[in-house]
């Protein structure tokens, strides 16, 4: 009796998720042929995520109302050429709630364990923009997290300001934090000022080698100078030690359109990570560019890949 009580109380639970936006869902079917185990495990998590979204008192705003995609999709997709996964952003609370409130639910829609104590109280001094997003990396068998944390005002907690000179520089405005359950966090910053020699000598002092950053970033550019404004983020571990740097900008300062992005992207790549990029660009054209916020990366061990937000379709 209580094996058939657990069933159906879990069949009522999936039942109760509201269906996906017709993008994500899409999305979604097209990665189950190429990832069928994340592609699952994402559906799951996501229509969990995104409940929320389905009892706003605004529900025609509800799924266009997100600074995630330039359509207003609360869900974005990413490519990797590192490995064969499947990453996610979303919005974790209906276009009403309160930005401060936004970064409780993200953690809860996780199950987050780390201490965000440091980081609610940052939040509660100052403007927020997006309050919080929560993100997640499926692979095969195994699960990812990680928090979006707006920051207000583009200033950094008070925990880390000091720990890296680059926090102090005129030339970059922090935007926002990637929080792990580690404990490391990714930094992300505008830089206005940004060329080839001021990268390769910021990769150069975060990673002790700018060469595999910088080779990454001619198979992607094919030597171009980089646009302005772009980005970078800056990966720290939990005691202040340089993990990982990239730099990135929007696909379309970069390239004549979608293809083009698409098709550079695919030559970074190989028989592994491809099929991927081709299930999240391969849904119908509707005169919208799908490619955001694109870039490269580089680690400490010397490894480099490319990387592309994607919005659904």
């Amino acid at each position: 009796m209580n094996a058939m009580l657990c069933e159906r109380t879990e069949e009522t639970m999936h039942e109760a998720l509201p269906a996906l936006p017709a993008p994500v869902a899409a999305t979604l079917q097209r990665l189950g042929r190429v990832l069928p185990g994340p592609a699952a495990a994402a559906e799951a998590l996501l229509a969990r995520t995104l409940a929320p979204l389905s009892r706003s008192i605004w529900p025609e705003v509800a799924w266009d109302f997100s600074d995630l995609t330039n359509t207003g999709v609360p869900v974005e997709f990413s490519w990797s050429s590192r490995e064969p996964c499947l990453r996610w952003a979303a919005e974790v609370a209906a276009p009403e709630t309160d930005d401060r409130a936004r970064l409780a639910l993200a953690a809860r829609a996780l199950d987050w364990q780390g201490d965000l104590s440091a980081w609610f109280e940052h939040q509660r001094h100052g403007r927020l923009i997006f309050g919080a997003w929560a993100s997640a990396r499926h692979g095969d068998g195994s699960l990812a997290t990680k928090l979006y944390v707006d920051l207000p005002g583009g200033r950094l907690p008070p925990q880390w300001s000091e720990r890296h000179a680059w926090f102090r520089s005129p030339l970059l405005v922090w935007r926002l934090c990637g929080v792990n359950p580690d404990g490391s966090t990714e930094f992300y910053a505008r830089a206005h000022e940004l060329d080839r020699l001021r990268l390769a000598a910021m990769a150069q002092a975060a990673l002790g080698d700018a060469g595999p950053l910088m080779r990454q970033l001619d198979a992607l550019l094919s030597g171009a100078e980089l646009p302005r404004p772009s980005g970078l983020s800056l990966v720290l571990s939990a005691q202040g030690e340089p993990l990982a740097l990239s730099w990135f900008v929007i696909a379309k300062a970069v390239f004549r359109d979608d293809a083009e992005a698409g098709a550079r992207l695919q030559s970074c790549g190989d028989e592994t990570t491809v099929p991927v990029h081709r299930a999240l660009a391969g849904g119908p054209e509707d005169g919208r560019w799908r490619h955001g916020v694109m870039g490269v990366v580089a680690d400490v061990t010397g490894r480099s890949w490319v990387q592309c937000s994607l919005r659904p379709t």
